[in-house]
């Protein structure tokens, strides 16, 4: 024990000669924090989505958002000290949706949802759609009656080959979740829009609409549902 506490000391010392500076038994240096953006929102508040496939106006309601959590994340105390930290509140969840958990969560401070988002395609953000807790977090439209839950079907041309499907959604950012029958043939891909994406759920879906071996690009949604308000 000795010996090995020597040669470590011994290892420091001589690197340490060298000018640098030396953190022993394995511990990484303490790095100031890098400056990142949390005070700014992830989108342009005053812009318009449309929803991808009939190109309606989608009204986007500035106190909610709906996130997915990263898979291996199970102690909701987590999540807790997550929200406290960003001034959200649990309105809904959290609940296991495609084995992980899910949840609609109210602005609590003078901030609108965009602040909250996943930063697709952007960097240097350390909000709450930034943290690595979460997988997906993007706003609510409809007074809170309707969500696009961040996954994607598809369903793709006859003879396509699973390359270029696993191309495609590597290149988009997408996490395959599940795969099922598609009625009379064929299979239909469901797949997650991760922080890896370089546009928000409806921006990619309707840029995947021009794939050109794909038979349809739906975002999925919940709606039908009372609005979920915040107020």
């Amino acid at each position: 024990m000795k010996a090995n506490l020597s040669k470590a000391l011994l290892f420091c010392l001589l690197i340490g000669i060298g000018g640098l500076i030396i953190y022993c038994q394995h511990e990484a240096p303490v790095q100031p924090n890098a400056p990142c953006i949390d005070n700014q929102p992830v989108e342009d508040t005053t812009r318009v989505y449309l929803w991808p496939i009939s190109r309606d106006t989608l009204r986007i309601y500035p106190k909610m958002i709906f996130a997915r959590f990263h898979p291996w994340v199970q102690d909701t105390s987590q999540i807790k000290q997550l929200l406290e930290k960003h001034h959200l509140r649990l309105r809904l969840g959290p609940f296991s949706g495609e084995r992980q958990l899910v949840a609609w969560l109210c602005v609590t401070d003078d901030r609108r949802a965009e602040y909250h988002f996943t930063p697709y395609g952007k960097t240097g953000f350390c909000n709450f759609g930034a943290d690595s807790l979460v997988e997906y977090s993007f706003g609510v439209f409809d007074d809170g009656g309707f969500t696009f839950d961040g996954t994607i079907v598809f369903r793709f041309i006859d003879g396509t080959s699973q390359a270029q499907i696993d191309s495609l959604f590597n290149v988009n950012g997408l996490r395959l979740i599940f795969t099922v029958p598609d009625f009379p043939t064929g299979i239909k891909y469901r797949t997650l829009v991760t922080p890896l994406a370089k546009k928000n759920i409806l921006d990619l879906s309707y840029e995947l609409q021009n794939v050109p071996f794909a038979l349809y690009v739906n975002p999925n949604f919940y709606g039908g549902q009372p609005p979920l308000r915040c107020d």
